[in-house]
C-alpha cells in the first residue's frame, strides 16, 4: 500500500482527509489491534499527526482504542457503514433479473430505491423502449410526497415523519402533485392499507408510476420497486394486474434477501397495517 507524504498529496486532495482514510483502511485491512507507531510508519508521517487522526475518528465511532493494549482497531460505525453499503449491492445483484423480468414483461421502465433514514434513493433501473421520455438516474434522490417511492417511506415509517412532511411548504411539479397536508395525509393511509402506492402525473407530466415496498426481516421498509412508464403505458384500468406483478417481485426480493417466512408473509398478504403505523 503505498504511502501518504506530508507534503506530496496530489492537486486538489485534502490532506487530512485523505489521512483519514488510509488510517480506516489501515484499521479495517489489519488482522489485530493496531499501534499508533506501526500506523505512523506505514503511512509516513509522525505519531502525534496520526494520534490527532485517532482521536477524531474514536469520537466519531470509526475506530475504538482498546484501553489495556493502546492500540486500534475499527469501531461500529465502521461496520455499519460497510454492512450498508453490502446491503446496497446485495440488493442491486438480486433484484436485476426479477428487475428485467418485468421489464421485459411489461415493457417499462423498472426502478429499484433503497430506503436510506427518512429518505430513498434510486439505486438501479432498467429502462425500457419509451424510456427516453422516463429517465430515472440513479442515485436521485426521491421526493417523499410526489413520488410513488417516496409515498411508501411516508406510510411505512413512523407517524412523525409524515406530520413533519405534512406540514412542509410542498413543491408543486404538475396540477396533480399533492401539497395539501390533509389530501397527503388522505393518500399516505390509503397506501398503508393497500399495500403499494401510485404517482399519476404527479412528478411530470404524462409519467406514472407504481411502487411496491422491500421489507426486511425486521418488519422494516427496506427498499422498493417500481414500474414507471408513460400515462398511455401504465394505465389507471390496468393497475390490478400490474400491482399483482409488482407485489410478486417485491416477493422475489425481500425472500431472496432475507429469506424469512416474515418477509414473504408481508408481501404476500398485502402489507398491512403495522402497529406502530
Amino acid at each position: 500500500m503505498p504511502r501518504i507524504k506530508e507534503r506530496q498529496s496530489p492537486r486538489g486532495q485534502v490532506h487530512a482527509v485523505a489521512l483519514a482514510l488510509r488510517i480506516l483502511e489501515l484499521l479495517a485491512i489489519n488482522a489485530k489491534p493496531t499501534r499508533v507507531t506501526d500506523l505512523a510508519v506505514e503511512l509516513g508521517t509522525s505519531k502525534n499527526r496520526i494520534h490527532r487522526h485517532l482521536q477524531t475518528l474514536v469520537e466519531a465511532g470509526y475506530a475504538v482504542r482498546d484501553v489495556d493494549t493502546q492500540r486500534y482497531m475499527p469501531g461500529i460505525r465502521l461496520l455499519q457503514l460497510g454492512n450498508a453499503v453490502a446491503n446496497q449491492y446485495d440488493l442491486v445483484t438480486v433484484s436485476r433479473p426479477v428487475m428485467r423480468r418485468l421489464r421485459d414483461g411489461l415493457g417499462v421502465a423498472v426502478v429499484v430505491s433503497k430506503v436510506v433514514g427518512h429518505q430513498i434513493f434510486a439505486v438501479e433501473h432498467m429502462l425500457s423502449p419509451s424510456s427516453d421520455a422516463v429517465w430515472v438516474f440513479i442515485g436521485t434522490h426521491l421526493e417523499l410526497h410526489s413520488s410513488a417511492q417516496g409515498k411508501l417511506v411516508l406510510a411505512f415509517s413512523s407517524p412523525e415523519l409524515l406530520d413533519t412532511v405534512s406540514k412542509a411548504k410542498l413543491t408543486a411539479h404538475t396540477g396533480q402533485t399533492i401539497v395539501d397536508a390533509r389530501r397527503l395525509q388522505h393518500e399516505i393511509a390509503k397506501v398503508r392499507q393497500q399495500g403499494w402506492a401510485g404517482s399519476f402525473g404527479e412528478r411530470q407530466v404524462g409519467v406514472n408510476s407504481i411502487a411496491a415496498p422491500i421489507f426486511n426481516a425486521a418488519d422494516e421498509l427496506f427498499a422498493t420497486v417500481a414500474l414507471v412508464g408513460l400515462a398511455n403505458e401504465l394505465k389507471k384500468e390496468s393497475l390490478p394486474a400490474l400491482v399483482e406483478q409488482l407485489r410478486g417481485s417485491a416477493k422475489e426480493i425481500s425472500g431472496a434477501l432475507f429469506d424469512t417466512n416474515l418477509a414473504r408473509r408481508k408481501v404476500a398478504t398485502g402489507f398491512p397495517v403495522r402497529a406502530d403505523g
